[in-house]
């Protein structure tokens, strides 16, 4: 159950890259709102009232939550119901918190697992060209969190020590943060031209203002007029990595490591068949 899933557990370090599961993208349990709700809570007195009737129909959820350990133990109860309610902001998909964690787990622990990979390690540093580990993050990641992390790969590897992971101790995995934005189908495209453009110029330059393609084709009526959803799962990580560390003088050493790491999931929401979550950034 979810609730043994904050327990703390070792997961062993595959061997190879056949030893990882296929690939962590995910819907991580969406479901279809049954009801005939389909304004948002900013869309009037009538979408406000939908949205009540929305919270308020799935209290039950809220109490689940609390039992099976979604938020930190730290959080005060106003703000984990404030979590609860803004998960459901969607008007037509409906997501389940514990569900949604048990997914995030396994693509934090996947994505940790992998980037420690020594194939992944020399396809950062240009040593190969095709990596089937570099392809398993790439399917989890935004374009823009694959090339961060290939950068930290890069910077590390120029220092001269290398790292194996030899075990992962998860200690907790929580419900940190959750934004939900409605926009046009045009914004959410000049959305992320935007951030794309952003990481590749933080990829050259971290100096210079992004520029900004011109050449991007018009918005056409359709894209204009269709209105999508968007949401933003923080989720907080606990955890503890035993690493050997192979240093660049010649001298090894094991240590272990404590980690705490906001990991940041993306996915349209529109529609459960539009959910598709991703890892965005990790902070």
């Amino acid at each position: 159950g979810a609730a043994g899933l904050r327990a703390r557990r070792s997961v062993r370090a595959p061997t190879s890259v056949h030893a990882l599961a296929p690939c962590h993208r995910a819907a991580f349990s969406s479901k279809s709102d049954k009801s005939s709700a389909k304004l948002s809570a900013f869309d009037g007195v009538d979408g406000i009232i939908q949205y009540a009737n929305r919270c308020t129909a799935r209290l039950p959820s809220y109490e689940r939550y609390k039992k099976e350990n979604v938020f930190p133990p730290s959080g005060f109860d106003f703000l984990n119901f404030f979590l609860f309610i803004k998960l459901q902001l969607p008007t037509s998909t409906e997501i389940d918190a514990c569900e949604f964690l048990n997914g995030a787990q396994f693509a934090c622990d996947l994505t940790m697992n992998t980037m420690y990979l020594p194939e992944f390690v020399n396809y950062a540093t240009g040593a190969i060209t095709e990596s089937p580990a570099a392809e398993t993050l790439r399917r989890g990641l935004s374009p823009e969190c694959f090339d961060a992390f290939l950068f930290g790969m890069r910077e590390s590897s120029k220092i001269g020590n290398s790292f194996e992971l030899k075990k992962l101790d998860i200690n907790g995995v929580f419900l940190h943060g959750v934004e939900w934005e409605r926009m046009t189908l045009a914004e959410l495209r000049r959305d992320e031209q935007m951030r794309r453009a952003a990481a590749q110029q933080d990829a050259a330059d971290p100096t210079s203002p992004p520029a900004i393609d011109g050449s991007a084709p018009a918005d056409d009526e359709e894209a204009l007029k269709t209105m999508v959803e968007r949401m933003r799962i923080d989720v907080l990580f606990e955890s503890k990595e035993h690493l050997h560390v192979r240093m660049a003088e010649g001298e090894d050493q094991d240590i272990i490591k404590d980690s705490q790491a906001v990991w940041r999931f993306e996915s349209l929401v529109t529609q459960p068949s539009d959910v598709d979550w991703r890892i965005v950034s990790v902070f």
